[in-house]
């Protein structure tokens, strides 16, 4: 699996908004502490908004809050907001891909290395990462 730019910098603005908790942070505030493009953290809250990861507030005191409990989201759900694809290979995102479907060794270990992968990042929490990052 390759982590887009995009996921990375999701991760980031995230991370930010579980440190303040709950007060709402403007994007562009976001955008500037994480030294992300501002109109990429405008696509990113987007993408986090429909995947119910943040809720934004308008108005003179709004901003972006999380969505869910900092310990609810892992790293896991902000990959599937912000990438196509959570797998390390087409052919387990395809079975009409490869001829070979079905006969291949290789297919096994690519669906494995899926399944490693994402019961690794779906244990890797917001709440866990920011506990990490104050223990430091």
């Amino acid at each position: 699996m390759d982590i887009t730019r995009r996921t990375d910098y999701a991760i980031r603005i995230l991370l930010e908004l579980a440190r303040s908790d709950g007060d709402p942070v403007s994007v562009r505030t976001l955008a500037t502490t994480q030294e992300v493009p501002y109109a990429f953290a405008r696509g990113i809250q987007r993408d986090l908004a429909a995947a119910e990861l943040v809720q934004t507030r308008r108005g003179a005191s709004g901003g972006v809050v999380l969505g869910r409990d900092p310990r609810d989201i892992s790293l896991l759900d902000v990959v599937r907001a912000t990438q196509t694809s959570d797998s390390c290979s087409v052919c387990t995102r395809d079975p009409t891909w490869c001829s070979r479907m079905g006969g291949c060794v290789v297919h096994r270990v690519w669906r494995e290395a899926d399944e490693m992968m994402g019961n690794y990042l779906s244990g890797q929490s917001l709440a866990g990462l920011v506990e990490q990052e104050r223990n430091r």
